[in-house]
């Protein structure tokens, strides 16, 4: 499934400079049946956001044991 390039809400823009976000992360291991979005959620962030700071276009280009950053609140 192809995600189209999405703004980022005033809400989502604490830690983002010049469109890409600056503040502080931490990196996460996929697993197998991890769900990106509820990886998200549990981590107070927003799908749009963690596509942004890794620079994916597609959550078809997710595969287990690929490292992520998430941001950290």
């Amino acid at each position: 499934m192809a995600m189209n390039r999405m703004k980022l809400s005033d809400e989502e823009l604490d830690g983002v400079v010049g469109g890409k976000y600056t503040g502080p992360t931490f990196v996460y291991t996929l697993q197998s049946r991890d769900d990106l979005y509820e990886l998200a959620t549990r981590y107070g962030t927003k799908l749009r956001v963690l596509l942004e700071l890794n620079n994916l276009q597609s959550l078809e280009q997710l595969r287990p044991g690929m490292q992520l950053l998430f941001p950290q609140k």
